[in-house]
């Protein structure tokens, strides 16, 4: 790779560098759910390597892209020496060409040769980060691959996300809460389109293993449950109004069950972070008993101890596969629920 990404290292916190990007220009390809990640290189690369309007070879760059929000979408930097008018017409529709605006953002660098697994956990390694010094962060994490697959030593990839490093004191009354109602993909997609939610991550917590995966999660030997990490700004929402969002969108009276999602792992389940979420958890749940449902709400109700991130595969599941089966007939009606009927909470 000839040409590398041009930055600038704002700030230092920890293990992770806070950089400021120029504006730049990628070529991508988006692959399909069969295809997956892996398919992606050969479509970018045989672009650049003559298979465009002008039978023009174009140097390869680094960092190569993935951006595993956007179905691990594959993106390579164009040098600087082209313009959108300059760069050749790829011979393949489905290659995207397109500007990226200048931005901050958050990296942290590892080496080895990289996968979903590690990938997760550098990612939970920079969000702590981020947390521990109350930088916001987007949604758009991306790994960043510098090197060849044919380097074998001193390999360099990173995770990478935007920042806003002006919005530090607004972000400082950010809170979180640890919910879960069944299937995390349902609790995610209700949540995201939640007024004063920032930021919904879907994972696993409540049990006793660690760095659990989704097949340990699913055999019943873990005890945790599928959760979803729900950042809110309590100045445009409240935690209380949060909680009964959740408990109008599932069924909190049946136990460790949502329709013919069953097991031990699709409890409904609320971790408090304090004694105020306690408090008010107990008092919505009396409320709703006395009110809404007629079957005793069965929500589990435990202090919270720790979140662990679930693989990519999982996270914006329903954004991402709005038309697939489980989609349009479990998450959508939900997604409708909180529209139509919870509508001043729908943003």
């Amino acid at each position: 790779m000839d040409e590398e990404s041009d930055y600038e290292v704002l700030q230092t916190f920890d293990n992770v560098e806070i950089r400021s990007y120029n504006e730049m220009i990628y070529a991508s390809y988006t692959p399909s759910e069969l295809e997956g990640r892996d398919g992606s290189f050969r479509y970018v690369a045989n672009y650049i390597f003559g298979e465009n309007n002008k039978n023009e070879k174009i140097s390869m760059t680094s960092p190569v892209v993935v951006k595993p929000y956007n179905n691990y979408e594959m993106a390579f930097m164009m040098p600087k020496s082209y313009s959108l008018n300059t760069l050749p017409t790829p011979n393949d529709d489905k290659i995207q060409i397109y500007k990226v605006p200048s931005s901050i953002k958050a990296a942290i660098r590892y080496s080895g040769y990289t996968s979903e697994s590690i990938e997760i956990k550098k990612k939970q390694q920079l969000i702590e980060v981020l947390d521990k010094y109350n930088i916001f962060y987007e949604n758009d994490f991306e790994v960043f691959i510098y090197n060849s697959p044919f380097k074998i030593f001193n390999r360099r990839n990173e995770i990478v996300v935007s920042v806003h490093l002006e919005n530090k004191k607004k972000i400082n009354m950010n809170q979180k809460v640890y919910l879960g109602g069944g299937c995390f993909w349902c609790v995610e997609a209700v949540f995201d389109h939640v007024i004063g939610v920032k930021n919904v991550v879907s994972g696993y917590s409540g049990g006793s293993m660690k760095n659990p995966t989704y097949k340990d999660v699913s055999s019943g030997n873990t005890k945790h449950a599928e959760v979803c990490e729900i950042s809110y700004n309590p100045d445009e929402i409240s935690f209380e109004d949060l909680l009964k969002i959740f408990f109008y969108t599932h069924d909190p009276t049946t136990l460790n069950r949502q329709g013919n999602d069953e097991g031990e792992h699709y409890r409904s389940i609320i971790l408090f972070s304090d004694e105020d979420q306690e408090k008010v958890a107990k008092d919505v749940i009396q409320e709703l008993n006395a009110s809404v449902f007629d079957q005793k709400i069965v929500t589990e109700l435990v202090p919270f101890e720790v979140f662990y991130i679930a693989e990519t595969s999982h996270q914006d599941y329903y954004a991402n596969n709005k038309y697939a089966p489980y989609c349009s007939f479990v998450i959508s009606p939900k997604v409708d629920k909180l529209k139509k009927e919870l509508r001043h909470f729908y943003k």
